[in-house]
């Protein structure tokens, strides 16, 4: 596969060096989701990260990596998730389950590396103990940098979907960003196509706005309701409702620049709540995301990328609905920003 990568850049550095300057450049930095912090530009570059990685749960082992390559060209993933134990200490482990160093989950990822692949370590989720609920910010920010040593990254995916303390959250991104340029997406819920992302998403964002990340944003096209008996124009209505969203924190976004901060992640085949990605609506979507230039694009999920089951329920390792095996794999593969 052509290999693309972007730059993690949601607030240019630039316009951080700016922040900083304007608030006198001190380097103790108190985060909070309502002040602005005095906060001080990294001295450390802020890493790369792929334009196409769709999610694939580590775990589950459902997924043969190397014959996903060989159809699709695709080697660029998004490992989800990293979760506390399942005592609820602030122990980051893969899915709850598996140590950093499980030796079933490091072949895995010695697959991806043998393709040249990236990957971007994802936390949080739908389910299970989030080390965000658990962890103080120091604690927080070494479980994320001992995840990302161990699969072998420097980029991270926080997928919040679940009540957290937003500055507990941003300061230890700050901390990590800071001490190894890490590159941040913040993945985020979508309320509806008028709604964009929910009051507790954009605190979350406005949280990172002020402590000065350098981070970009990963609308979850998914699971709200659909308008039209389209799906596909949903997904594309509620993602223009979410860019207004980020130009409502980061004010001095132009329109460009506010989609090049922006990716989208739908769930392929039936949603958890009722609508169905199909194929038509996926290449909806993407035709969407290259007209604007949105920087990135992933997909929920690479297990479920077959048409292994197709009786319209939610399952884990399959679609529910007819297909060919890693079709939407396919399609995402060839998206170009």
């Amino acid at each position: 596969m052509h290999r693309r990568h972007r730059r993690i850049a949601g607030i240019t550095a630039a316009a951080t060096l700016l922040l900083a300057a304007g608030c006198g450049g001190d380097d103790e930095t108190t985060v909070t989701a309502t002040t602005s912090p005095t906060v001080a530009a990294s001295t450390t570059a802020t890493a790369d990260a792929p334009a196409v990685a769709p999610y694939i749960d580590i775990v589950s082992g459902t997924v043969d990596i190397d014959e996903v390559a060989e159809q699709t060209g695709q080697d660029d993933y998004t490992l989800a998730f990293l979760l506390a134990d399942t005592a609820g200490t602030c122990t980051a482990t893969w899915g709850g389950s598996k140590a950093l160093d499980d030796s079933t989950v490091q072949a895995e990822i010695a697959k991806i590396a043998a393709l040249d692949g990236d990957v971007i370590v994802s936390t949080g989720g739908a389910t299970g103990t989030y080390l965000e609920s658990v962890c103080t910010a120091d604690e927080l920010a070494a479980a994320y940098s001992s995840a990302l040593d161990a699969a072998g990254s420097n980029a991270l995916d926080v997928d919040i979907e679940q009540t957290v303390t937003a500055a507990t959250v941003t300061q230890a991104l700050r901390t990590l960003q800071t001490d190894r340029g890490t590159a941040i997406t913040l993945t985020v819920p979508v309320g509806g196509t008028v709604l964009g992302l929910t009051d507790t998403s954009i605190a979350l964002l406005q949280s990172a706005a002020d402590a000065g990340l350098d981070v970009t944003v990963n609308a979850m096209t998914m699971n709200f309701t659909e308008e039209n008996d389209d799906w596909g124009a949903s997904m594309t209505t509620a993602t223009e409702a979410v860019v207004a969203d980020v130009k409502s924190v980061w004010t001095t976004l132009s329109d460009a620049e506010a989609y090049q901060m922006l990716g989208v992640t739908p769930m392929i085949g039936v949603n958890d709540t009722g609508p169905i990605t199909e194929t038509a609506d996926a290449q909806t979507l993407l035709d969407y995301a290259e007209e604007k230039g949105l920087g990135f694009v992933r997909f929920w999920s690479v297990n479920r990328d077959n048409g292994g089951c197709t009786t319209g329920e939610v399952e884990a390792t399959c679609s529910g609905i007819a297909q060919e095996t890693y079709e939407f794999t396919k399609m995402f593969a060839d998206f170009t920003n």
